[in-house]
């Protein structure tokens, strides 16, 4: 069933700037002659608690045509930036001339340095990027981006792509330049959004005019689920049905349409199943739905009402809030529903585990007492180390890690309604990512690397 039939142009071009860089990105390395190439190594150890921001320089890009080398300039920095690894080298410190020495760079106490070039090769716009240690007077990265894009966004998407390798060579981990986030937006009706990681480019998914909440992302970021009030026939009740869309084939299937709450549907990592609330008789319980077979199981016999399921990265264990014992906490069992341990004793509120991509911490949502809002919280699987990331001034809610778990994106009130925001994983250099004009945006979650 094709489910976009009043939406084809919106979908088609989210499938383009999903695909860009799939089919129309190539990557080249090139010699440096002046410096030697470092061997690679961990530069910045991001899970170290204590790390400490280092001083890096940005040189304005060079070359032709000129709106590129803007919008590449613009955007290698702003993602710099949100990666809260690095200080920078203002602007009028920046040593004058054309490309100074890395001795120049080393005086003024700069560790790294990024240079960049933009030029047209026929029909292909090519970005030349190198990194250097200026401490050691070494090239770390040098390679040239061919792109050939109909997106309108050459340089944003070129300096995407140099920044997650320019992250890769100095933490060992590749950067989350190129993710998105998934929300559910609107004011009286919601819909399913996708904005860029850094909050650009939002954009509709859906347009069923009523109410489509709840979305999510499977390991490789070609599915989604989320739930929809839209009939599932045409005529039928309202109702709230669980749905799957193929990104690439832009076609979408009806998983569970049963009367009662068909929600908070997540994919299993590995296998081909999905978990999700189903309120069968009135309770609210987690069931598995085997995508291949058809075959509903429930995962959660808790007799009172268990919702959000989140497998744990490797799918042997799923989280999910209960009120089992009287008021809603965290739960972790095994991915079948056995052995269910309780996380949260605190507090009379705890909602929407996260885990992170790891699996060493989960992230939720918490009210502590009646008169508190909801705030986010870290915990280990074991139960300990709780911490509290956000304040009481503000309600915040949904967390979702990043993929590489530096990350949480969440929503929050306090900007006067409610939208997405992210933060990092310490809870640290909040910043708004949706607009206001898309009315109040709940439910954010992060796509993998995509």
């Amino acid at each position: 069933m094709n489910f976009f039939s009043k939406e084809e142009n919106c979908m088609q071009k989210f499938l383009c700037s999903f695909a860009l860089g799939l089919c129309a990105f190539s990557l080249s390395a090139f010699a440096q002659d002046e410096l030697p190439t470092a061997e690679p190594r961990i530069y910045i150890a991001v899970g170290d608690p204590n790390v400490k921001k280092v001083l890096m320089a940005i040189e304005a890009t060079t070359g032709t045509p000129p709106l590129v080398v803007k919008e590449f300039f613009e955007t290698m920095t702003n993602d710099m930036d949100y990666t809260d690894l690095f200080e920078f080298l203002p602007a009028n410190r920046m040593p004058a001339g054309p490309k100074p020495g890395l001795e120049v760079y080393r005086g003024l106490g700069t560790e790294f340095l990024i240079r960049s070039t933009i030029s047209v090769q026929g029909s292909v716009v090519e970005a030349e990027v190198r990194l250097f240690d200026a401490s050691r007077n070494l090239q770390i990265l040098g390679r040239k981006y061919p792109f050939v894009s109909k997106s309108g966004q050459i340089g944003r998407e070129l300096a995407h792509f140099a920044a997650n390798d320019i992250i890769q060579a100095l933490t060992g981990e590749a950067g989350i330049f190129r993710t998105r986030i998934l929300m559910s937006c609107g004011m009286n009706r919601k819909e399913i959004y996708i904005m860029d990681f850094d909050g650009q480019n939002a954009r509709p998914i859906t347009r069923d005019g009523n109410f489509a909440l709840s979305p999510s992302w499977n390991s490789d970021g070609r599915k989604i689920l989320f739930t929809s009030y839209r009939p599932a026939v045409a005529g039928g009740p309202l109702n709230p049905n669980l749905y799957m869309v193929d990104l690439i084939s832009n076609q979408r299937r009806l998983l569970s349409a049963a009367r009662g709450l068909n929600t908070g549907g997540v994919f299993h990592p590995k296998l081909e199943k999905v978990a999700y609330t189903f309120s069968q008789n009135g309770r609210p319980e987690i069931y598995a739905l085997d995508l291949v077979k058809n075959i509903r199981a429930p995962i959660t016999t808790s007799h009172f009402f268990s919702v959000e399921p989140n497998y744990s990265p490797d799918g042997t264990k799923i989280a999910y809030s209960s009120s089992r014992t009287g008021r809603p906490h965290i739960y972790v069992a095994d991915a079948d529903g056995s052995s269910p341990k309780q996380l949260t004793r605190a507090g009379v509120y705890n909602s929407s585990p996260n885990w992170s991509p790891k699996g060493d911490r989960i992230v939720f949502s918490g009210q502590e007492n009646m008169r508190n809002n909801f705030n986010i919280f870290l915990i280990d699987p074991s139960g300990s180390n709780l911490a509290r990331l956000t304040d009481f001034a503000h309600s915040s809610e949904n967390p979702t890690f990043s993929p590489d778990g530096r990350f949480i994106a969440f929503s929050s009130n306090q900007g006067g309604r409610y939208g997405i925001y992210v933060m990092t994983a310490r809870g640290a250099k909040i910043r708004p990512l949706s607009t206001f004009g898309l009315g109040h945006c709940k439910q954010p979650s992060w796509s993998p690397r995509l």
